[in-house]
């Protein structure tokens, strides 16, 4: 019986009271009932570590865990650390999980050669609310080479380690690289170094929040200039392998320039030359997306070219691909 293994969620914790309830309840309701809850109190100054300590103290399944703040890197490290289960999810602190989530992604580990399963992810709560009918059929599954293009060229598999399930020996494996912002881009290309297969469903079950106070949702500081260290370590896992390397270029190329359209990199900005250099390093790639075609030809209308692309693609992937698999029987 499936339901028999335990699954270990992995919960760090940093200065979320405001969330934390809403995200705890929808961990202590969900239909797969054999968890255990490793929350990482990550240095709080506010109530979250009391918040944490209630529930631990409700549940038995939940339990704490304190360190002084190292990031959220070092959290989900030690949070693993402590794991039994033979599967692990992460759920960070302020998100919420539809209540069948971890059933359905436990439903598609169906053999030993599938390491991990994934769901989509949405920044809408309301697409977590039940549908009367919801078909839920398989969007992707392949290999590791299979899925890292995916992730790199059509983006159905995606870096967040937020709304999958893994083997618990090939998480830990491959550790959160510490120290650095953007080490999802790390951790979410190397993981698939790691494994047999992957299978993701069409089911929408984890509720990513955006936030003002988000790593990903904050103003240009110069620890944003870590992305470029984990494209070089990036570029170093994968070198060598001239099947794979296009498509990480690929990723990386689209990578970069988000970066420049989000904070604003244009002429006169300090750093200016060095999103440059990337760039056109990436652009060479002989898995060129339709954005490297254009930066080749019109390198400084880039930044317009991106956001409409960009405006377009959204709609596609909202209304179009997510609706044609529904409708896959």
């Amino acid at each position: 019986m499936e339901d028999d293994k335990i699954i270990s969620i992995i919960v760090p914790v940093y200065n979320v009271e405001e969330y934390l309830n809403e995200c705890l309840d929808s961990i202590k309701r969900q239909t797969y009932k054999n968890i255990e809850v490793i929350l990482v109190n990550d240095g709080s100054t506010d109530g979250s570590k009391e918040i944490c300590e209630k529930y631990c103290k409700r549940d038995t399944r939940f339990r704490l865990m304190n360190q002084t703040n190292q990031g959220q890197s070092v959290a989900r490290n030690r949070g693993m650390q402590e794991t039994t289960g033979e599967f692990l999810t992460f759920v960070d602190s302020d998100d919420i999980i539809k209540e069948d989530m971890l059933e359905q992604l436990m439903k598609q580990m169906t053999s030993e050669n599938i390491d991990i399963v994934e769901c989509w992810y949405t920044h809408n709560e309301q697409e977590l609310k039940p549908k009367t009918e919801e078909n839920i059929g398989i969007v992707f599954r392949g290999d590791a080479k299979e899925a890292l293009i995916s992730l790199c060229r059509d983006n159905i598999v995606r870096l967040n380690p937020v709304a999958k399930l893994f083997r618990r020996e090939v998480i830990l494996n491959f550790p959160f690289l510490e120290g650095f912002i953007y080490e999802d881009v790390y951790s979410g290309i190397g993981i698939l170094k790691q494994i047999r297969n992957m299978v993701k469903i069409n089911y929408t079950g984890y509720y990513y929040r955006l936030r003002s106070g988000s790593t990903m949702n904050r103003e240009f500081n110069l620890k944003n200039l870590d992305l470029f260290t984990i494209c070089d370590k990036v570029e170093q896992l994968y070198e060598g392998d001239v099947d794979i390397l296009p498509y990480i270029h690929r990723r990386l190329f689209h990578l970069v320039l988000m970066h420049v359209v989000d904070y604003r990199i244009f002429e006169g900005n300090p750093y200016q030359e060095k999103y440059v250099e990337y760039l056109n390093r990436y652009a060479k790639s002989s898995s060129r997306s339709f954005l490297m075609r254009a930066y080749r030809l019109f390198p400084k209308n880039i930044v317009f070219i991106s956001r409409v692309v960009g405006a377009i693609q959204w709609r596609f992937e909202k209304y179009i691909v997510k609706r044609f698999w529904r409708g896959l029987k």
